[in-house]
């Protein structure tokens, strides 16, 4: 089970080697929305709203689960590089806004999932719901990320799941 911070209500997940990452030293909130939509139009990035802060626990299967969650989504992914990378908002920013930042950062290497190549559908579960209660810290994860392959390429995300202000 993986462990990530989350200080802006958003998970996501990332193809390092095909992301990109730099949007201008002073970006604007819309600038960086329209920049991840047209990262989830590539099928390098996943980017949804928790709902919450906190420090989630996210369990990765790379075969199909038997999980019901509050809320589910699932989308498409395009892995390049042999790797996928769980992160957060904050991580995202720092390498919006700096040219040097690459993904992942340092702190995060342990976040990163090992896959090989190839386009995958990647369901996103949240296990617990946000308006009624805060994560409890039962060993259960609070998100199950499952990782199929696919047998063809779809149309990535055009808006960010489970996040009301976007368009």
């Amino acid at each position: 089970m993986l462990e990530v911070t989350d200080d802006s209500g958003f998970l996501a997940v990332v193809v390092p080697a095909t992301y990109e990452t730099f949007v201008a030293n002073n970006w604007t909130f819309d600038q960086i929305v329209s920049h991840f939509k047209a990262q989830m139009a590539r099928r390098s990035l996943l980017i949804w709203g928790t709902g919450l802060e906190g420090f989630w626990k996210v369990n990765i299967s790379l075969k199909q689960v038997d999980v019901k969650g509050v809320r589910e989504v699932q989308g498409p992914l395009e892995v390049v590089g042999g790797s996928l990378l769980l992160t957060n908002y904050e991580s995202l920013t720092m390498a919006a806004q700096f040219k040097h930042i690459t993904l992942p950062e340092r702190h995060q290497e342990d976040l990163l999932i090992p896959l090989c190549n190839g386009n995958y559908t990647c369901r996103i579960i949240q296990t617990f719901d946000p308006a009624q209660q805060e994560c409890e810290d039962d060993g259960k994860p609070d998100f199950v990320i499952e990782l199929l392959a696919a047998s063809a390429t779809t149309a990535g995300w055009e808006t960010i799941p489970w996040f009301t202000v976007d368009g």
